[in-house]
């Protein structure tokens, strides 16, 4: 599934390629994963626009239009992406920008059909939207925050990472990265995560979304591909998804692979070592 890095290397890619273009149709293959207005309001809605700007909310692509209150949000989900460059699968294909540039195009695909194409008729009811379904943004979270939403909850710190309305874009893949880089144990209770660990746990998530996201986000299936179809190169520098056996970049010792309550299907990947069980004994504070 797209994460932060993997939504944030979408925007980025879209931003040139949309911005300031006159788009003179919107077209809509798949009424299926439309939500806000029917499908002939959205065609008649995507004639003759122009992009103002293109951004991310959480795990949000957010397209704003020159001159409209309203605002195009897609939400990708587990396989969909942008493609610059004409998608393998055109069956794939759910909506497509027709740039003014002869035969200038941007697809969106979704190979399971499980993304949403929304139109919100202004900014307030798609910030409302986001505010229901969201928590901070992973990369603009306060370490006060943090605190306030872990003390919250009895959760396993792993699952309750990956909870959008906790804190927004962190998905399995990068909730393994910043546990290990703050040496915490997936199953340890949030609200029971010591002063230090919050501090660590803060100071992880920035850098660790921020190499991800200059490495393109991740590929390990062909399940997300950059907006030029290229694979993203996180896992090629990461420190535990994925590399069960491998030693450890910080002790040595081999990665394990296991499964953690609250997140069924999904594998946890951990150095036993550095991220310890029960932790060095100190006080017992979120504050």
């Amino acid at each position: 599934m797209p994460e932060l890095p993997e939504v944030e290397t979408m925007v980025r890619g879209l931003r040139p390629a949309l911005v300031g273009r006159t788009v003179p149709r919107i077209e809509l293959h798949d009424p299926f994963l439309l939500q806000g207005c029917t499908a002939e309001e959205f065609s008649r809605r995507g004639r003759d626009i122009k992009v103002a700007d293109v951004s991310r909310r959480g795990k949000w692509v957010v397209i704003g239009l020159v001159g409209h209150e309203g605002l195009i949000v897609i939400q990708p989900r587990m396989t969909g992406g942008f493609w610059l460059i004409e998608p393998p699968r055109l069956e794939h294909i759910r909506l497509t920008f027709r740039l003014a540039e002869p035969d200038a195009s941007v697809w969106f695909c979704d190979a399971r059909r499980l993304g949403k194409i929304i139109w919100f008729d202004d900014r307030a009811q798609a910030e409302a939207a986001f505010a229901r379904s969201h928590g901070p943004d992973a990369l603009e979270i306060t370490r006060a925050e943090l605190a306030v939403r872990l003390k919250r909850t009895a959760r396993s710190i792993k699952p309750t990472l990956m909870d959008q309305k906790v804190v927004a874009g962190i998905g399995n893949i990068y909730a393994d990265e910043i546990l290990f880089a703050s040496r915490i144990h997936p199953t340890r209770e949030s609200s029971r995560l010591t002063a230090a660990e919050l501090d660590r746990l803060h100071a992880a998530i920035g850098p660790v979304l921020a190499t991800a996201i200059a490495a393109e986000g991740s590929s390990f299936d062909a399940g997300y591909r950059t907006v030029l179809g290229l694979e993203g190169g996180f896992l090629a520098v990461n420190s535990m998804y994925g590399r069960a056996g491998e030693p450890c970049k910080g002790c040595g010792s081999p990665v394990e692979k296991t499964k953690i309550p609250g997140l069924i299907g999904r594998p946890t990947y951990l150095c036993p070592r550095c991220q310890p069980v029960r932790p060095s004994r100190g006080k017992r504070s979120t504050g």
